[in-house]
């Protein structure tokens, strides 16, 4: 099996542990250094304990949490670039939100990392606004207390 077809099977079962919660079989497909690179989020989540709070938090949020691959977008030296979909009730906290019961499914940009045929991490992108309006939380962004000159 060629280099590229080991790590399409690691993604594959990669997302079978991520869409089971099962964090053994997740945890057991990425490196000892593994991260959680989620661009909505602050920070990356480094090593095997923050990947788990990670995940078990995203799960927590959505109980039926899903994720597939929709097509397969690049290949690179170290790594591959998927198009994703994950679906999920609303359920429990997520970010900070409380559930809402709302269904949602939310298209991403996937740039899974390898150090050889092992995965070392993901960085994820998806729209932060739209999840949340999909999820009906309600934002409210403090008013200035300070008045701004209008510059024309």
């Amino acid at each position: 099996m060629t280099l590229r077809n080991q790590r399409l099977a690691e993604i594959r079962e990669h997302i079978k542990a991520e869409s089971s919660h099962d964090m053994q079989a997740l945890l057991a497909g990425m490196t000892s250094d593994c991260f959680n690179d989620v661009a909505a989020v602050p920070k990356p989540f480094r090593g095997p304990k923050r990947v788990a709070e990670r995940y078990r938090k995203h799960w927590a949020g959505f109980p039926d949490f899903k994720v597939r691959v929709k097509r397969l977008l690049a290949v690179g030296e170290n790594t591959i670039v998927t198009e994703n979909e994950w679906s999920g009730t609303h359920l429990g906290k997520f970010l900070g939100y409380s559930p809402t019961g709302k269904y949602v499914r939310v298209r991403a940009l996937v740039v899974w990392h390898f150090k050889g045929k092992r995965l070392w991490g993901e960085t994820v992108f998806f729209d932060m606004g739209s999840l949340l309006k999909r999820i009906g939380a309600r934002i409210s962004i403090p008013r200035n207390r300070r008045r701004t000159k209008r510059r024309d």
